[in-house]
């Protein structure tokens, strides 16, 4: 069967909700490690600590970006707390020019297809095909395949 994932990627009229972590910013954050702590820390260091601030973008997927109508670019991440999101949307509008309105956070993973549904409305959207999930987990791909027909795309598709 041949994939028409290409031809989702090259539409201007798709709909993009992108992942964060793995996906628009490289997951680096320990000296030799992609991690530095375990998810406990995390959620304790984010409180005092911009820990995404001097992040690097994925420059592949902001050119991406860049070629698209930004209107319809949206965010889909999950995050531990209020302050992981503030620090995302302080982020995100500075490097990838996202609007804060299209920022869609959630507690788990599987609250991701959720937060595609209310896209979907929001948007009025029939054809559930036309808004597809960028994301580097495949468990949250599979959830979103298996549970709906929103578009799914593996970030590896953006490796050249």
């Amino acid at each position: 069967m041949k994939t028409k994932l290409n031809e989702l990627l090259e539409s201007n009229d798709e709909i993009y909700a992108f992942d964060v972590d793995g996906v628009l910013i490289p997951i680096e954050y320990g000296e030799y490690n992609h991690y530095m702590l375990n998810d406990k820390e995390w959620e304790e260091a984010i409180k005092s600590d911009d820990l995404y601030e001097n992040q690097r973008e994925s420059i592949t997927i902001k050119n991406f970006i860049s070629t698209k109508d930004i209107n319809n670019i949206y965010v889909v991440s999950r995050v531990c707390n209020e302050y992981e999101a503030a620090s995302k949307i302080k982020y995100l509008e500075k490097h990838f020019n996202i609007k804060k309105e299209n920022m869609y956070f959630v507690k788990n993973d599987e609250d991701k297809l959720d937060a595609l549904r209310t896209i979907k409305k929001l948007r009025n959207i029939e054809d559930e095909r036309k808004i597809a999930m960028i994301d580097d987990t495949v468990s949250v791909l599979n959830n979103i395949m298996d549970n709906s027909n929103f578009a799914t795309i593996h970030v590896s598709s953006f490796l050249k």
